[in-house]
């Protein structure tokens, strides 16, 4: 149970009534985290829209923005993210293995993923160098949409940590 509480669709503003909708069609259930941020419709609102267009389509494919999810959720010791990002790619396909490679840094995309692990520790490029590793493979519009993933899952994974919103 989260630290403050969680509202009801009885007890929500009509502005987000739609959101909850959604999250019911899609997932049989409204997450917690929705319930709690809520308290600030706007934010709900505003959020989703940034959810929905970071990790819908894009420069980058969707499995690339699922890992660096990964990769923030466990450096930020979410368990509410890391449940969520290790079923998003395995809904994407990804075997434990290769959630294990991930989560170790060893897989095909180990520098970016290194830079996502570097920047979300202290909110500082320590490592410039695997920014040019990036350079070298991704485009500035790709290399934007990366770091917006990244700077999107660091919000909602110090969101839930700090309202004390667990796995469900």
């Amino acid at each position: 149970m989260a630290l403050i509480s969680s509202l009801e669709k009885n007890q929500i503003e009509e502005m987000i009534k739609e959101i909850y909708e959604t999250f019911e069609k899609e997932t049989g259930r409204v997450p917690e985290w929705v319930k709690v941020m809520a308290h600030r419709p706007e934010i709900l609102k505003e959020f989703t829209e940034l959810f929905k267009t970071l990790m819908g389509g894009g420069k980058i494919e969707s499995f690339l923005k699922w890992k660096i999810a990964l990769v923030v959720s466990q450096t930020l010791k979410c368990p509410f993210c890391v449940d969520v990002t290790e079923k998003m790619l395995n809904k994407l396909g990804a075997s434990e293995e290769t959630i294990k490679k991930i989560k170790e840094l060893t897989d095909e995309e180990k520098e970016i993923l290194e830079l996502v692990k570097d920047v979300t520790l202290d909110g500082y490029l320590d490592r410039p160098e695997l920014f040019e590793k990036l350079k070298e493979k991704f485009n500035e519009a790709q290399i934007v949409e990366i770091i917006s993933v990244m700077g999107l899952f660091n919000y909602i994974n110090r969101f839930n940590n700090t309202l004390g919103i667990l796995p469900e």
